[in-house]
């Protein structure tokens, strides 16, 4: 404690002291005046001394926890500086390693680290972004007790880094924090990754957030409103040219766009319409048509249009009800057949000639009918496997699931056959 320090003290204490004073001295005289007596010049002066102590005492306590806030705040800003740097470091050496290069010298940042080892244990405070918590989530946060820190792989980029700088998901992964905010970027334009989540665990987000950037926040928060509302309550600006997510038709007849002051009904979706009785939306009814037509199926909880390409009949819905493709029933409370036989045929001569090579077919035509019937046997009994068992494919090939081509390799169920990027295995089934 510095000199400064040990004044300040001294007049918190002597402030203290002379409150108490006040209080025994108006204790003594309490009860000595009659009711509605005006105070006397003394008792008044009592009264403004101890209005100014009151006002000094607050004050000092005040400065006192400020300074207390941004010495705590400062430390553990400069430490988290070093994890970054140490972190993106790890990241080059990595690189250099994997594509067979000279191994660059060990920085400041890395050997600070490897010295000391991990943070203290700290509480960070409260601020205007969101609460960051020592107990919420292990991973994003230091280790105690001084220990050397351990090292784990991202489970997205597979690169190797300190425990201290991933962030650690529920079901035990780690996440780099680059390839973290590469999830929420993606979720932001994909509502198929929403909520955000890995081995079907949902990411606790009070964890996630002081991770991002403020504009990243800003963005992610306005997605979680849209895609935490069901699908057919949307409503969004009816200017083409804005199309800005509004709120909920249960919450107003009509809402004004914050963007382009566009007031849009929330019953026809469509620009209001004061003196005019609502009629349903055009384009919506065409849409419907169509689907009737295509035979597509409706979610029956979010009323979104579905249609079935591949696969069987157990659909999951971007709401996340799972229901028949037949007749829209909860799944597993109808009578429905799960596979329709030529899809089930089809996905396993895929699956053989991914296996074989397509020369199969014609080559050697009897085992691949042979492995054809076998596969079409393993999907009916393993087209709705939950969990899946993944094994590492390489040589790449297109993820079925999101369609993406990966050029390296694949991960596919050991099952059901599915092959899926690795975006899809941890994120999105």
């Amino acid at each position: 404690m510095d000199l400064e320090s040990e004044d300040h003290l001294s007049f918190l204490l002597s402030s203290q002291l002379a409150l108490d004073d006040i209080h025994n001295i108006s204790l003594s005289r309490k009860g000595k005046a009659r009711h509605g007596t005006p105070m006397t010049d003394e008792e008044y002066s009592f009264k403004v001394f101890k209005e100014e102590n009151i006002a000094f005492v607050d004050s000092l306590r005040l400065a006192f926890s400020l300074q207390s806030a941004i010495d705590t705040d400062q430390a553990i800003l400069a430490k988290l500086s070093v994890e970054e740097l140490g972190a993106v470091d790890d990241h080059r050496y990595a690189q250099a390693l994997s594509l067979g290069q000279a191994l660059p010298k060990m920085s400041d940042a890395q050997k600070a680290l490897e010295k000391q080892g991990s943070l203290p244990e700290t509480r960070l405070k409260d601020n205007k972004v969101g609460k960051i918590s020592t107990s919420a989530n292990a991973s994003s946060l230091p280790n105690v007790g001084g220990s050397k820190p351990f090292r784990v792989n991202c489970v997205i980029c597979a690169d190797s880094f300190r425990s201290s700088t991933t962030f650690q998901a529920p079901c035990r992964d780690h996440y780099c924090h680059g390839c973290l905010r590469d999830l929420v970027q993606a979720c932001i334009g994909d509502e198929s990754l929403f909520p955000l989540r890995c081995c079907q665990q949902p990411l606790p987000l009070l964890d996630v957030y002081p991770l991002l950037s403020g504009k990243m926040q800003t963005q992610f928060n306005a997605k979680v409103r849209e895609f935490g509302t069901i699908a057919n309550h949307r409503v969004y600006c009816s200017k083409s040219t804005c199309s800005k997510f509004l709120g909920s038709s249960g919450e107003a007849k009509n809402i004004l766009c914050s963007q382009c002051y566009t007031s849009t009904c929330t019953l026809c979706k469509q620009l209001s319409h004061p003196a005019e009785s609502c009629s349903e939306n055009t384009a919506l009814k065409e849409l419907k048509t169509l689907a009737k037509e295509k035979h597509w199926q409706t979610c029956p909880r979010c009323s979104s249009i579905v249609e079935l390409n591949i696969g069987c009949y157990h659909m999951t819905c971007l709401c996340r009800m799972q229901f028949c493709y037949l007749c829209a029933a909860p799944w597993k409370t109808c009578d429905c057949p799960q596979w329709e036989e030529d899809r089930l045929l089809n996905a396993a001569e895929v699956t053989v000639e991914r296996e074989l090579g397509a020369a199969a077919r014609v080559a050697e035509p009897v085992v691949f009918q042979r492995r054809v019937e076998q596969r079409a046997q393993e999907l009916r009994e393993y087209h709705d496997c939950n969990p899946h068992r993944w094994k590492h494919y390489q040589g790449g090939g297109t993820c079925e699931e999101c369609g993406h081509y990966l050029p390296e390799f694949l991960k596919g169920c050991r099952d059901c056959h599915i092959m899926v990027c690795v975006r899809c295995m941890r994120n999105r089934l």
